[in-house]
């Protein structure tokens, strides 16, 4: 079972939530190159907001990556000419914090005594 997605998977799922990419052909590299650049500000943007934190973008949990594949789509649709949609953000977002909020840290809880 794949429990990771690499940077790559990400650029090609958005390449096709765009519709830039056929299914089974691959992605042009001025396409792709445009679809990276845009990955690391946002992958930061969910940091400072605290919403999720990514902190190896090549080993991209499983359940986070669909709502970062759809921002990160919406982020680059005016590059290729489509409309950046606000609400697509704000729902993806909300998901994707969503997501974040039921996983388990699994750090030690410090007591405190008196």
């Amino acid at each position: 079972m794949v429990l990771f997605k690499t940077r790559t998977q990400l650029i090609n799922e958005a390449a096709s939530k765009l519709r830039i990419r056929a299914l089974g052909q691959p992605l042009e590299a001025e396409y792709s190159a445009t679809i990276d650049d845009k990955i690391d500000a946002l992958v930061e943007q969910l940091a400072s907001e605290r919403i999720a934190e990514i902190p190896d973008i090549d080993e991209i949990p499983i359940e986070r990556f669909d709502p970062l594949a759809c921002l990160l789509a919406n982020r680059c649709a005016p590059d290729f000419g489509q409309d950046y949609d606000y609400q697509k953000e704000i729902y993806h977002k909300a998901l994707l914090k969503k997501i974040v909020s039921g996983e388990s840290t699994r750090e030690v809880l410090e007591s405190e005594y008196f």
